[in-house]
């Protein structure tokens, strides 16, 4: 790194010392090297492993390289009967327990073919026993189900003997009561049937029958009479809900009809106003027609066509050529005769003229 020293007056450039340039050639470092390695830079030229030199050197021989190639062909082949080897002796190993497994099954043959006999008749008292086991056992099922069925139509049959000598116990007293009606009802008042008890039974259901109906029919009633009431009041409130909608479009069409009799009097008022002008307008138009017609008449010529025939638009193309003629006849005569007198007499004269 370079530094300025002041010296004198004057200043000095000095420099520091520049490191040295090495081309390492060999694959180790250099150990008696005498510069300090800070001191030096070092640029490698070989950057590839020593086998790799040999086969890509330019020096080396085609030989040492046929009989690199021919060492390492012989370890791997040597390698591969090695291998061979191996997988030969497997294979003798794997075909002796082959054999040895072959051996064992035919033996285990043997013996299955000598006890098959033997196990199927075993099989069949197995079969024979779990069937008669299955079938008694499921009869003994059906007859607990049947034992436990019975059990519980007992308790039931129990359970409602029990009841019924309760409800006949209950019931005793209505059956005093009935046996006590019965004396006191005349002698043909009833159809006998079976009993009398039976009878009076079957009137009172009867009468129990009609009695329900009827309230059933009054409350029917009751509950249509609510519902007529409340069609009534709901009929009501809609006439109600259309008076009031009635009322408000009424109104508004009174609104309407207000509005449009002030537009029909602001209308007629402005077509009173139209016809006041019309009739001025047209009263205006007559005079300038009349005026028209009068200056025509006094612009006509004999050669002239009818003046009855003629379109306004005629007499006013009329009054136009009478016009231009005077004035060209008036420019004739100024050209021909100096003097402004004479130019006023006869623009006097002309202007007599045509009015």
């Amino acid at each position: 790194m370079a530094a300025k020293v002041k010296s004198s007056g004057s200043y000095r450039l000095e420099l520091e010392a520049q490191k040295q340039s090495v081309f390492v050639t060999q694959l180790g470092e250099r150990e008696d090297e005498e510069l300090p390695e800070e001191d030096v830079n070092k640029y490698p030229i070989v950057k590839e492993s020593a086998g790799k030199l040999i086969e890509t050197g330019l020096n080396t021989l085609q030989k040492t390289l046929l009989l690199k190639r021919e060492v390492e062909v012989e370890k791997v082949s040597g390698e591969l009967q090695q291998k061979r080897n191996e997988f030969q002796k497997r294979m003798e190993l794997c075909e002796k327990k082959r054999v040895e497994i072959q051996r064992k099954q035919q033996q285990m043959k043997e013996r299955v073919n000598k006890f098959d006999k033997f196990i199927k008749e075993t099989e069949a008292k197995r079969r024979r026993a779990i069937h008669k086991y299955q079938t008694e056992l499921k009869l003994k099922e059906q007859k607990q189900i049947e034992y436990e069925q019975l059990l519980e139509q007992l308790a039931e049959l129990k359970q409602r003997h029990k009841r019924l000598c309760e409800k006949l116990q209950k019931y005793k007293k209505f059956e005093d009561y009935l046996m006590k009606v019965l004396d006191g009802i005349p002698e043909n008042y009833l159809e006998v049937n079976d009993s009398m008890l039976r009878s009076i039974m079957d009137r009172h259901r009867t009468l129990s029958a009609t009695n329900k109906t009827l309230k059933q029919r009054i409350g029917n009633m009751y509950d249509k009479v609510d519902e007529n009431n409340q069609t009534l009041e709901e009929l009501k409130y809609t006439h109600d809900q259309k008076i009031l909608v009635i009322n408000k479009q009424l109104s508004e069409l009174q609104s309407l009809q207000e509005e449009r009799l002030d537009a029909n009097a602001e209308l007629e008022e402005m077509l009173f106003n139209e016809i006041s002008g019309f009739r001025d307008q047209s009263e205006i138009l007559g005079r300038i027609k009349m005026a028209i017609h009068n200056i025509a008449a006094k612009c006509w010529k004999k050669h002239d066509g009818p003046m009855d025939s003629m379109e306004l638009v005629e007499k006013l193309d009329l009054i136009m050529l009478f016009t231009m003629e005077k004035i060209a006849v008036e420019r004739m005569v100024r050209l021909e005769t100096p003097g402004t007198a004479l130019r006023k007499g006869s623009r006097g004269s002309a202007q007599g003229e045509i009015i």
